[in-house]
């Protein structure tokens, strides 16, 4: 398990950073799904999307770093942080039937932050609309993909 540090999403800062810790938490269902040796016939699905997430982690970062300086401290209205925050205690002993699922939630609560922040980040920057999307359609597919397991 992983302590993640949700920050209320009060400006677009707030926002990136929700996202990097969200990124943070799943990752780290993902690493512990992945290294359950009763989940063997999902290991290489929960690894790969592990991955997945600590690469998007990386792209909110860079794009924090290199893109967003301007708009970063631009108040923000529109979410509430506490809708999306996803429960990073994996619960002991689930078949993979509830790994899937337990998964499933984490992607279900970051792709509603992710398309509802695309909304709000459109109306400052178009580049970090994009981004947003892209990642709340990728939750979208890895539920997906954990919904067939």
């Amino acid at each position: 398990m992983v302590e993640c540090d949700f920050p209320e999403c009060t400006t677009f800062g707030a926002v990136i950073r929700f996202g990097i810790e969200l990124e943070k938490g799943t990752a780290a269902i993902y690493e512990e799904l992945g290294n359950d040796p009763r989940l063997a016939k999902g290991q290489e699905t929960f690894k790969m999307l592990g991955a997945a997430h600590k690469k998007r982690g990386t792209l909110l970062e860079d794009t924090r770093r290199e893109k967003l300086n301007e708009m970063i401290l631009e108040p923000i209205q529109e979410m509430r942080g506490q809708k999306y925050i996803i429960d990073t205690k994996v619960p002991p002993g689930m078949d993979l039937k509830a790994a899937a699922k337990f998964a499933s939630m984490a992607e279900g609560r970051s792709s509603g932050f992710y398309l509802d922040a695309s909304s709000v980040a459109k109306m400052l920057l178009a580049e970090a609309a994009r981004i947003m999307e892209r990642l709340g359609k990728e939750n979208l597919s890895n539920k997906a993909k954990l919904e067939a397991l």
